[in-house]
């Protein structure tokens, strides 16, 4: 394969956000243009293993790849203009970004990532001016990585103060309730055989009766 032209970290992230916005199997795309290794945060991922139990389908870039694809999936499937598709699918390529900087492996043996959702969005707010996203893209997509494991706080239906709460820091960033939601969903989906219901749902009710 002849070498690639060298190109700025902000070219980079221009070919990563016309991937987004448009290439119906961005998982394809991103690794046939090399854009994964290009990105030490994307390259990251694949050297980042996770928890079988939880994570049959491999390492964090396979999930990230996949939850990727899902997100370009629903877009089109619900005719999403291009910014808001290009929203969806970097919040669920990045919303585990931060999971190379906390996993750890415990005594009996088991992968953790504690905290990964918290610095994921740390991870984002760095990397967006870098990759030249505008403030009002990079923003929402921090907020999403930063939230996505806020269901699990909720053992059964949670409550609509919990709700109302991450509806308020969500929307201060400029993402919603059903942005999450989506991502949420494309992060459950994305395990192969470990696929969990959609984890969204008992909070989208919620956000109903508000």
């Amino acid at each position: 394969m002849p070498d690639r032209p060298a190109r700025s970290e902000k070219e980079w992230g221009a070919a990563l956000r016309e991937i987004t916005r448009r290439d119906g199997t961005p998982s394809g795309a991103l690794r046939e243009q090399g854009i994964v290794e290009a990105i030490p945060e994307l390259a990251a991922l694949a050297e980042t293993p996770q928890d079988p139990g939880w994570h049959p389908e491999g390492d964090v870039l396979v999930h990230s790849l996949w939850a990727a694809d899902l997100a370009a999936e629903h877009s089109d499937a619900h005719q999403l203009d291009p910014d808001h598709r290009e929203l969806l699918v970097l919040a669920a390529l990045l919303h585990d970004v931060g999971k190379p900087d906390t996993t750890a492996r415990r005594k009996d043996g088991r992968l953790t990532s504690y905290g990964h959702a918290e610095r994921g969005a740390e991870i984002v707010q760095s990397l967006g001016p870098r990759l030249g996203l505008p403030a009002e893209l990079a923003r929402p997509i921090a907020a999403i990585a930063g939230e996505h494991m806020a269901h699990v706080s909720a053992h059964g239906n949670p409550t609509r103060k919990a709700v109302r709460r991450l509806v308020i820091r969500l929307e201060r960033e400029g993402a919603t309730l059903d942005d999450w939601a989506v991502v949420v969903r494309c992060d459950g989906e994305a395990r192969g055989t470990a696929a969990r219901p959609d984890a969204s749902e008992p909070w989208r009710r919620a956000a109903e009766q508000l």
